[in-house]
């Protein structure tokens, strides 16, 4: 693409062994621009005043207008990757009063400093903001050694650096006070979101199946998640007797891409489970999605059950029995 002009809106600069100058693999610029939206939509979230960012449900609409990026510049540094974006917006906002340019001024700025050790969580960051720049970093895992970000809204720009350390501390960060933390890979196969808790199964490529705890802000992850294989990290009990591990209090789940073939035996066959699985039908949505139509007679079930008082069932038990005394006899 070539370049319009001098300083796009917003531009992301690439570093790494997998990146080329003004190359960029498929694969990593789609993890690139989903989870770096989906950090901007639950900023948005937050700044909005709404208690979970993860919550389920469309994106208010407002939100995603004001965040709408294009992508007009694909180009090469030394060597790097570029890329530019403009605004999609459609309604013009005052200065003062830009969300779009305060989510994104929020969202960069809380980047630099959940990377920094002690600093509080900032402003427009909670728990979920913090997985989507966490799924960001995954970059820092396959080849890529620093992002930087550049707002050009003011004279003077925002730049915000994302670096494989300030990735450790994020993870860090996620994971809480080290007590009793424990590692399991394995692939995630069930969980429960209602009925008994939110808690989910995972099934190491060695080992007992493991029952992992989560909390409310995690369950997009878990369900992002389902069939694949991942790393969990968290507070683990264990049975005193054994040492075995009996469940685990999940701080951190991450996918791990490169395993995706281990375990695949576990995997589900047949036909995939319907998109309302989860969603606890009635009775009666039950019985229309298989047919069953209310019973138009009653009189369609006389004569069925018990059936006629001498069916000879009493005579089939006693000769079985009969035969089971004759094989048992010794003579």
């Amino acid at each position: 693409m070539p370049e319009q002009k001098q300083n796009h809106f917003l531009q992301i600069h690439l570093e790494g062994d997998a990146i080329g100058a003004g190359r960029i693999s498929v694969s990593h610029l789609l993890r690139l621009l989903s989870q770096f939206n989906k950090a901007l939509q639950r900023s948005g979230r937050v700044l909005f005043g709404e208690a979970d960012s993860v919550r389920k449900g469309p994106q208010p609409k407002s939100i995603k207008e004001e965040i709408a990026l294009d992508l007009t510049l694909l180009t090469h540094g030394s060597p790097a990757t570029i890329l530019g974006f403009e605004r999609r917006q459609t309604v013009q906002s005052l200065p003062e009063m830009d969300l779009g340019v305060e989510i994104l001024e929020k969202a960069l700025e809380g980047l630099e400093q959940v990377q920094q050790i002690g600093t509080a969580m900032p402003a427009g960051f909670d728990a979920g903001v913090l997985l989507a720049w966490r799924d960001t970093g995954i970059l820092f895992n396959q080849g890529v050694n620093k992002i930087i970000f550049t707002l050009n809204h003011r004279r003077t720009p925002l730049v915000a650096n994302y670096t494989k350390e300030g990735y450790q501390r994020l993870q860090e960060r996620i994971q809480g006070p080290q007590v009793n933390i424990r590692t399991i890979e394995g692939r995630l196969l069930m969980a429960d979101f209602k009925e008994h808790g939110t808690r989910c199964r995972v099934h190491p490529s060695v080992g007992d199946p493991v029952i992992c705890l989560f909390d409310e802000e995690q369950k997009e992850e878990v369900l992002e998640d389902m069939l694949q294989y991942v790393k969990i990290i968290g507070e683990a009990k264990e049975d005193p007797t054994t040492g075995k591990i009996t469940t685990i209090r999940i701080h951190d789940i991450e996918r791990l891409e490169n395993r995706q073939e281990d375990n695949a035996d576990l995997l589900p066959r047949g036909t995939p489970l319907p998109t309302d699985f989860w969603q606890s039908p009635t009775i009666e949505e039950l019985a229309a999605s298989q047919g069953v139509n209310p019973m138009a007679d009653v009189r369609a079930l006389f004569g069925t059950w018990p059936g006629e008082d001498d069916d000879g069932f009493e005579d089939s038990i006693h000769q079985l029995r009969e035969q089971s005394i004759t094989r048992g006899n010794p003579s």
